[in-house]
């Protein structure tokens, strides 16, 4: 049975994903649009829906070492999508800028680690990836690598494992720390296995504490003269201590919450096509980022070759920021409809494709 609180979310971090894309790949806008918060929230519902894809086959008998090859090939295909996917969507050159998808591809095989860690060894590695990720920045000079706001490395060996490991969009360090604690938490939130109250309150506690001292690092950094020179900002690219703290604790309390109010309780009665749309938005999540990117980056190659023989020559000058966003809007329209239809025909997507190679 799905989780209606896990649908309800990762359908909207792909929703603001879809929206942050379109302004600032059409219009250059960072401004007013919701980033910073799909990523989030999509990393740690993968360390989520592991969980729950590994108690269900568990429950059915599937032995470890059979868990083990399905969880790496899931990883192998997600990687090899990832890389598909910067190699037809963006330029050559933009091959290894290790995004979204080639961290998820990642983030499986470490999570068939993890599953095998206890729960100590696995909050160390959640508070090391986080802790270390500055000093790390700082060792690389992290801000070398990006250009004018994007991630440019050289195809040289050293610079694409630092790539990978710090500087990339959505490099191992920190961004490991969400599906890890995703993970570890995703019982207690979502009141599996008959785990106890007293441990689903210390992670919402957790949570509440890590928006408290995001919070207060961003307080005394406004307030402050000596905050503005050693405190961190609150940026995505690099992610920062009080990003992570903050993001962290945002989607602990999210899942928890709306688990509570919506799955258990039922306190909260949303209206049934919401729900159906959730559903289906959260089901197909991989085929919609890979579509809506196609929609909206293709022909801003195509007409940037065609007029001026540059690709790239209107990227983030195509339209002002109105435009950009009601396209998104029609983008998410359109797409409801062709989700609607993928169903009703049985059109293989890119989670058919996965399941039907890795399982």
């Amino acid at each position: 049975m799905r989780s209606r609180s896990i649908d309800l979310l990762r359908a909207y971090a792909i929703c603001v994903m879809i929206i942050v894309h379109f302004l600032e790949n059409l219009s250059g806008t960072r401004e007013w649009s919701p980033d910073g918060f799909g990523a989030p929230i999509f990393a740690f519902l993968t360390g989520v829906s592991y969980r729950l894809w590994l108690r269900g086959k568990e429950k059915r008998g599937t032995t470890s070492d059979q868990i083990s090859k399905e969880t790496i090939r899931r990883g192998l295909f997600l990687i090899g999508l990832g890389f598909l996917f910067n190699l037809l969507i963006w330029l050559p050159d933009d091959l290894f800028t290790w995004d979204v998808l080639t961290f998820l591809g990642s983030t499986m095989i470490l999570l068939n680690i993890a599953r095998a860690m206890p729960t100590p060894a696995l909050l160390l590695t959640i508070a090391l990836s986080v802790l270390l990720s500055p000093v790390m920045q700082r060792i690389v000079h992290y801000q070398e690598y990006w250009v004018s706001g994007y991630f440019e490395p050289e195809n040289t060996l050293s610079e694409l494992v630092t790539g990978f490991l710090v500087t990339g969009y959505f490099p191992i360090f920190p961004w490991i720390a969400l599906p890890l604690t995703g993970f570890l938490a995703a019982p207690s939130l979502l009141c599996l296995h008959h785990t106890s109250p007293e441990l689903r309150r210390i992670w919402l506690f957790a949570g509440t504490s890590l928006i408290a001292l995001s919070a207060l690092l961003m307080c005394l950094r406004w307030g402050t003269q000596w905050g503005q020179q050693w405190l961190p900002a609150w940026t995505m690219f690099p992610a920062t201590l009080s990003y992570m703290n903050g993001v962290v604790g945002m989607v602990i309390l999210l899942l928890g919450g709306l688990h509570h109010w919506i799955d258990d309780q039922k306190v909260v009665q949303l209206p049934s096509g919401l729900l159906t749309r959730a559903e289906r938005f959260s089901r197909y999540s991989l085929t919609i980022y890979i579509l809506h990117h196609a929609a909206h980056v293709w022909p801003l190659w195509i007409y940037g070759l065609w007029t001026t023989g540059e690709p790239s020559q209107y990227w983030g000058q195509a339209l002002s920021s109105w435009p950009s966003f009601l396209l998104s809007i029609a983008f998410l329209i359109c797409c409801d409809w062709i989700l609607k239809k993928l169903e009703q025909y049985r059109i293989p997507t890119v989670e058919n494709l996965m399941r039907w190679l890795c399982e």
